[in-house]
């Protein structure tokens, strides 16, 4: 069941092109997204873990870490309709998967790979609000490269980069990224 287009008015589909590892930081596992209607490239950070959980669903079509969530669903009449991208935040990336059950959505809230595994198994799209999505495509990035947004990077990616930073004499990115530690390590 396709999703209705004007639940998702707002947003850009998007849809898995393949899974990286950073090449600079090497704790750094990315999920590639596309966008459907442009082809503009988007990163998403995810856990070693959910990187080789994506890994098995695309290679191998191992699906079993949504298997049992879409089966009760199912039981209980509800239908996966799309998956809602969320803004990064302290270096996580959540997901929200959209069921159809009768008139209303519901949704429920899981790790962005969890939630894109989902939308694998069920061939539902991936969506963004279009405004998150434009505000993570102006982080610039260098050809042949991908860059994230520091809402997006964990504070042991931060960390990383921080001291690779230092060691190029790269002060002025040294600087954001100490603030950028800062910044959470004060955060309530």
């Amino acid at each position: 069941m396709n999703a209705d287009p004007i639940y998702y008015i707002d947003y850009v589909e998007l849809h898995i092109e393949g899974l990286t590892r950073g090449r600079e930081l090497h704790n750094a596992f990315i999920m590639v997204l596309q966008e459907e209607k442009s082809g503009r490239i988007l990163p998403v950070l995810i856990e070693q873990e959910e990187y080789h959980t994506l890994l098995a669903a695309l290679r191998d079509h191992d699906y079993t870490p949504s298997k049992l969530m879409n089966q009760l669903a199912h039981r209980v009449g509800m239908v996966p309709v799309g998956v809602r991208i969320q803004r990064p935040k302290q270096g996580r990336t959540q997901a929200l998967i959209d069921f159809a059950l009768v008139n209303e959505i519901v949704s429920m809230a899981v790790p962005v790979a969890e939630a894109a595994v989902a939308a694998l198994e069920t061939h539902t799209s991936l969506w963004m609000l279009r405004e998150t999505f434009e505000r993570q495509m102006a982080t610039p990035a260098p050809k042949d490269a991908v860059a994230l947004p520091l809402s997006a990077m964990t504070g042991k990616l931060l960390e990383e980069a921080l001291q690779a930073a230092v060691e190029e004499d790269n002060f002025e990115l040294a600087r954001v990224l100490r603030d950028e530690l800062l910044k959470r390590t004060d955060a309530p």
